[in-house]
C-alpha cells in the first residue's frame, strides 16, 4: 500500500522531529480541521506507534487507522465532537 491511496483532509510529515516537536506540529495542523475531517501525520519514528494513540485520547481524537507503508508509519486521526 502507498500513502498516496490513503485519501485524508490534511497530511503532515513528523519525520526528523524530536520530543515535543511532533505533537507541536500535530496541534497546529488540528487548528485548521473542522469537526469529521482527517489528519494523516507519518514519520520514520516508532516509538510514535505508541505515542500517537495517547495523544489521540487526549485530544479526543479518533484514531482511525495506523500502519506502515512507503517506509513510514503513517497515522490517520479524525477530529470529533
Amino acid at each position: 500500500m502507498s500513502l498516496d491511496s490513503i485519501p485524508c483532509d490534511l497530511f503532515i510529515d513528523i519525520s526528523g522531529t524530536d520530543c515535543a516537536v511532533p505533537f507541536s506540529k500535530l496541534n497546529d495542523a488540528l487548528e485548521v480541521l473542522t469537526l469529521g475531517q482527517t489528519l494523516m501525520a507519518v514519520s520514520r519514528k516508532q516509538a510514535l506507534q505508541s505515542d500517537i494513540p495517547a495523544f489521540c485520547r487526549q485530544r479526543n481524537l479518533q484514531l482511525i487507522g495506523q500502519g506502515e507503508a512507503d517506509d513510514q508509519f503513517y497515522f490517520l486521526m479524525q477530529l470529533s465532537d
